[in-house]
């Protein structure tokens, strides 16, 4: 039997309980809508499960030891069940029929099946759960509970556990707890260092007659429901759930948090399971239309996609430019729920050219953000706006550890120095929010973006340092994005997003000139030109190889092949510490690669050609972004085949079932927007360059047809390719020309049909 059944383009299920696996299915199955997520945890307990309720940007620092993380909230998940006094389990008795399905197209959980304990207890549970994307507070459950044995006594026990904690932290207050008029249960408690306060209620509804008691115990408030259930009876459960905090844009008052909370509370509680769901279904399916990206004659692929596409949707707080993408989602506490420059590079595009009115929320964040970045810049004793490596709320700054995992060879915890000095990603952002103006014209966000732009130059002057006897600046002492090389001088991918973020800062003062904020930046200026003119910029050696760093090239070549082979990332470090792999030419992740990619323009055929040559084979893909970025770098020298082996690779990095612990934590937020660019930007050959749109499609075999929509200064193209023709439709505003396989086409009558 199969650990993962896949279904369709959109489903996928489990046919066999697995205590074991249950963390790979509350991940990769987790119920969101970008203001909270559930992990998929089933209703009754199990010891090896790991239980979270996750709220967008809700951050809290347990001690001064550690750093702040994305707080465990309250669990309103778990039901408890006994049937004649036996406490249910599928770990006692015998299942027969399993089945837990998860449908992506709507959000729905579904898990069935049959348990009998003895000769006289045999029921069918049917439960099904989804959290609202029509209402991003709701979250509902509902069971239907048969009985095919003789008549039985059953207890239902649900509630609100604030007993829960992130892994031993707890993050919360005892609380007030209530029960308001006999049916609503409510707890209202804050944050223990950060003081944010929350609100949590629900409200049960059972369809047989029963009895009910409601108990309180520490940080618990439950409802207990008794009834009997005769021989071929059925009871349903359904329980519905709200969540409010006063970190709500809607917040205003404290009547928000009760009142206001109950009021709703009983209006949805008054409808049926099934019309909340209706309203969740379509608000999804309104997303799915908006934004529409398809792939036929591959199932697998069409299921990645899809699957990427909804956990894109499900993990990201696009409503609040207070917040941001976590390189875990909220589907696990990897990562502690911070944002990385995963957002920027690799999953802002897909918001960017799909859905740029939520693209500009993601920016916005960093911008709301460049007060806590000048500090952060002043702390570690530079100028301008530094970002941190990791974020969380606006004003937490800087959130890396100080430690990580431990070293094989001391046998002590290995220090994480990305966030003294991986220093890209604030270049990185320069990158994304031009990116966004370039596909978008946004005039108003583009002022918005002028300090943040001109700071964070003023970052990169502090950061270089002048070599005399070389006459230029440099920037010693680095991570790029290949972690596996630390304290490292002139990384190319750092360098050169520098000089981007550098060059761009000239631009815009030249473009303010005359208005109060070029006057604010006179006397920085002449730094900063001098600074973009002089910053080294690693180039090609004789072999045409640019240097990672300044040292890559002479380190030790090591053979990768069993590293390459394992199923499982990061097991170099069973055989060495990470201060003998620095001294290697060993690659975690794309590094040069991913630069060439990005300002692709800049180098030749010839030169990308020989750069994947060599530094492909000692890449080990030890992280989560590496695979797409290589998937779209080897369409760009139309390795069609390799690309779309790369690309059915990242199938398995959540979805597939020969690593059964690789999403325990989480899953990885980075390679959804990948996935995304793989199809979109890689295989439908789609870019926009120098304010006109390219297409150069690159289907694999396997795809009967792609479709999807862009969205590009105010016009939104659908384009349709297979593999006789290119179809584009011009939807809404207008597109002057755009080239397609290298000719020039005018869209006449909205549709262009090209054969290829």
């Amino acid at each position: 039997m199969e650990k993962i059944n896949y279904r369709n383009d959109w489903q996928i299920s489990s046919d066999q309980f697995d205590e074991s696996n249950l963390a790979k299915f509350e991940s990769i199955m987790a119920l969101g809508n970008g203001y909270l997520t559930i992990r998929n945890s089933h209703e009754e307990v199990y010891p090896l499960e790991k239980r979270n309720f996750f709220v967008a940007g809700m951050f809290n620092k347990f001690s001064e030891d550690e750093v702040t993380e994305l707080a465990a909230f309250p669990d309103i998940s778990k039901i408890v069940l006994w049937i004649n006094g036996h406490r249910f389990s599928l770990l006692q008795g015998k299942t027969e029929e399993f089945v837990h399905l998860f449908d992506y197209r709507t959000g729905e959980s579904k898990r069935s099946f049959i348990w009998s304990l003895d000769e006289n207890i045999c029921l069918r549970f049917c439960f099904s759960k989804f959290v609202s994307m029509d209402n991003k507070h709701l979250t509902a459950t509902h069971l239907e509970l048969e009985n095919l044995g003789e008549t039985v006594d059953v207890v239902i026990e649900s509630g609100i556990d604030g007993s829960v904690t992130n892994t031993g932290s707890q993050h919360f207050e005892e609380g007030e707890k209530r029960y308001f008029d006999k049916k609503n249960l409510y707890v209202k408690t804050q944050t223990t260092e950060s003081d944010v306060v929350v609100a949590v209620a629900c409200r049960h509804h059972l369809s047989v007659a029963h009895t009910t008691r409601a108990r309180m115990a520490r940080r618990q408030i439950y409802e207990r429901k008794q009834f009997q259930l005769g021989q071929g009876e059925t009871a349903t459960f359904t329980k519905c759930s709200l969540v409010k905090t006063d970190r709500d844009l809607a917040y205003e008052k404290e009547t928000y948090l009760k009142e206001s909370l109950l009021t709703e509370l009983d209006r949805l509680s008054s409808q049926t399971y099934e019309e909340l769901f209706e309203k969740n279904q379509q608000a999804w399916e309104k997303i799915w239309t908006e934004g529409k990206v398809q792939i036929k004659g591959a199932i697998r692929d069409a299921l990645l996609l899809n699957f990427s596409r909804y956990h894109l949707h499900a993990m990201s707080p696009i409503h609040d430019p207070r917040m941001n993408i976590g390189a875990k989602g909220m589907t696990g506490e990897g990562y502690k729920g911070h944002t990385f420059w995963d957002t920027e590079i690799f999953i802002l595009p897909y918001f960017i050219y799909m859905y740029p009115e939520w693209a500009k929320n993601l920016i916005l964040y960093r911008v709301n953000g460049l007060e806590a970045a000048k500090k952060n810049a002043q702390k570690n004793g530079y100028d301008g706006a530094q970002y941190p490596w990791e974020s969380a709320w606006l004003s937490d700054g800087e959130t890396t550890p100080e430690f990580g995992d431990i070293d094989v060879v001391t046998g002590q915890a290995t220090p994480i120095l990305t966030g003294k000095i991986e220093h890209h990603v604030t270049g990185d952002v320069i990158q994304g929010a031009l990116e966004y103006l370039k596909a978008t014209q946004d005039e108003a966000l583009e002022e918005q973006l002028f300090e943040v732009i001109m700071e964070t130059a003023k970052f990169w002057c502090s950061r270089v340092t002048w070599q005399e006897a070389k006459q230029r600046y440099e920037i010693l002492d680095v991570i790029g994005p290949d972690e596996y090389k630390e304290h490292v001088d002139n990384n190319a991918y750092t360098n050169y997003l520098a000089k981007y973020n550098l060059d761009h800062a000239l631009k815009t003062f030249e473009e303010h000139v005359g208005t109060e904020k070029n006057k604010a930046y006179q006397q920085d200026i002449e730094k900063i030109r001098a600074v973009a003119e002089k910053l080294y910029l690693p180039v090609a050696n004789e072999q045409g190889i640019v240097p990672q760093d300044d040292t890559y090239l002479q380190k030790e070549i090591l053979d990768l092949t069993s590293y390459l082979a394992d199923e499982e990332v990061n097991t170099i470090f069973l055989d060495y510490n990470l201060e003998q792999v620095n001294e290697m030419q060993v690659t975690k992740q794309a590094d040069i690669l991913l630069l060439l990619s990005l300002f692709i323009e800049q180098f030749s055929e010839e030169l990308l050609l020989k750069n994947w040559d060599y530094y492909y084979p000692k890449t080990l893909h030890d992280s989560s972004l590496s695979l797409t970025t290589h998937c779209t770098f080897a369409l760009q020298l139309d390795k069609i085949d390799l690309a779309y082996d790369l690309f059915q690779r990242s199938f398995d990095i959540d979805l597939g079932a020969n690593n059964m612990k690789s999403s325990d934590m989480g899953i990885h937020s980075a390679s959804m927007g990948g996935v995304w660019q793989n199809v979109v930007r890689g295989f439908g050959g789609f870019s926009l360059e120098e304010g006109q749109i390219r297409i150069q499609p690159r289907l694999p075999d396997a795809w009967e047809e792609l479709i999807y929509t862009v969205n590009v200064s105010g016009a939104k193209l659908e384009i349709t390719v297979t593999a006789d023709t290119i179809l584009v439709k011009n939807l809404k505003g207008s597109v002057p020309s755009l080239v397609i396989n290298g000719k020039i086409y005018s869209i006449d009558k909205n549709q262009l049909l090209v054969k290829r």
